[in-house]
């Protein structure tokens, strides 16, 4: 799939305006200056800082001291929890941050890798079942899912996979019979009933990234370029309803590669880089949040994002691997989150302090109020994988 991608996204490159070439920098380009920081998941500017501390304490119920105190140790635990991924292999079933306390929690087969996750200053948790049993159950719910308004991923934290099942979900003919299919798999599938459905999350009339004309609107995620050429990454149904994009005023440039379903990024080819200006950062309320770079952190962590229609948000991710099933059809491999985002954030940027985490994809459709309200996100390192291209630094 990688190469094919990148092969389809090259027929594009050969006339695409060469990225970084405009001399303009900071303000003197009628942008805000990127803030110098320390590097990692808990590298936020200030203000997005602000935002983060403040949701992450009304999610968890904890004061904000201890949210500051958690995103402080986000960075280090990120690593660790790569780290134990890695050396841990098949004796592992994931990693998590404990709502209960903050520590990193690690699934863990047998007492050996028990007693390696201990020495890595994390906390071990004996499950039956391997992240290969768990990635094996969630496959074959891939294979036999495809009713609307459902969604399922695996959660490290109770060693299952988690199925939400909305309520238009449950009144669907087909619902009985898949139901009775998902019992049959015991405690290794937990199914949660939910009052919203999914959406993917454009609509029309609006700012941002628009259809030349204004018809439609979108946000964008990150800048990334081939090392010359200058692209826009933002959703896949976004490109795949807008070819020409502008920026209210002037065209940004076209649709040049669309991947939905089954995945749900697009890239926008930009014609004229030095007018433009990417900037290695998203923007909140003319406030620059660097973003230098993409690893992924552990489920529980906090995230904020950044859309054209609801501003920055930020809450926890609840699952990565998640697959969701739209009106369009269904997508695998999102991260799901508690996240703010609503019509017209689609295509815009979820982040970790400066590290890119995804792209809005969709979620619930309802306000952000709405009892268990989640949100979907394309993750930016399957897209960097499969296009070839680069995030601008």
């Amino acid at each position: 799939m990688a190469g094919a991608v990148a092969t389809a996204l090259a027929a594009f490159m050969a006339t695409a305006p060469t990225a970084g070439a405009s001399d303009k920098t900071g303000t003197d380009a009628g942008r805000p200056a990127v803030e110098a920081a320390d590097t990692g998941p808990g590298a936020y500017t200030a203000e997005i800082r602000k935002l983060a501390i403040s949701a992450l304490a009304a999610q968890l119920g904890i004061s904000d001291e201890d949210a500051a105190a958690r995103l402080d140790q986000l960075d280090k635990r990120t690593k660790t929890a790569v780290s134990l991924q890695n050396s841990l292999g098949d004796r592992g079933a994931g990693t998590w941050i404990s709502k209960t306390t903050g520590e990193l929690m690690v699934g863990v087969t047998d007492q050996k890798a028990a007693d390696a996750v201990q020495a890595a200053g994390a906390t071990p948790k004996l499950v039956s079942r391997d992240l290969n049993d768990l990635q094996q159950v969630k496959s074959q719910l891939d294979a036999i899912g495809r009713i609307p308004g459902t969604s399922w991923a695996i959660d490290p934290s109770s060693n299952a996979v988690t199925v939400q099942v909305s309520r238009k979900a449950a009144a669907d003919p087909r619902a009985d019979a898949w139901l009775d299919k998902l019992a049959g798999y015991g405690d290794a599938v937990n199914v949660q009933r939910t009052t919203a459905a999914f959406t993917t999350q454009a609509f029309f009339g609006g700012q941002a990234i628009e259809a030349e004309g204004g018809a439609g609107r979108c946000s964008s995620a990150f800048n990334a370029t081939t090392g010359q050429d200058a692209f826009i990454i933002t959703a896949g149904h976004c490109t795949a309803a807008i070819d020409t994009w502008t920026d209210g005023q002037e065209v940004i440039g076209q649709s040049a590669l669309t991947q939905f379903p089954g995945n749900d990024y697009g890239v926008i080819r930009v014609d004229d880089a030095q007018a433009l200006d990417p900037q290695p950062a998203v923007i909140n309320q003319n406030q620059a949040q660097p973003i230098t770079g993409t690893d992924q952190v552990p489920v529980g962590s906090p995230v904020c994002k950044t859309g054209s229609t609801t501003g920055t948000t930020c809450g926890v991710v609840l699952a990565f691997d998640t697959t969701v099933v739209y009106p369009e059809g269904a997508v695998q491999g999102l991260i799901q989150t508690d996240v703010c985002s609503q019509p017209g954030d689609s295509g815009g940027s979820l982040f970790a302090g400066d590290q890119g985490q995804g792209i809005v994809s969709g979620g619930s459709i309802g306000d952000c109020e709405t009892p268990g309200f989640v949100s979907f996100f394309q993750p930016i390192n399957e897209v960097l994988e499969d296009t070839g291209l680069q995030l601008i630094q």
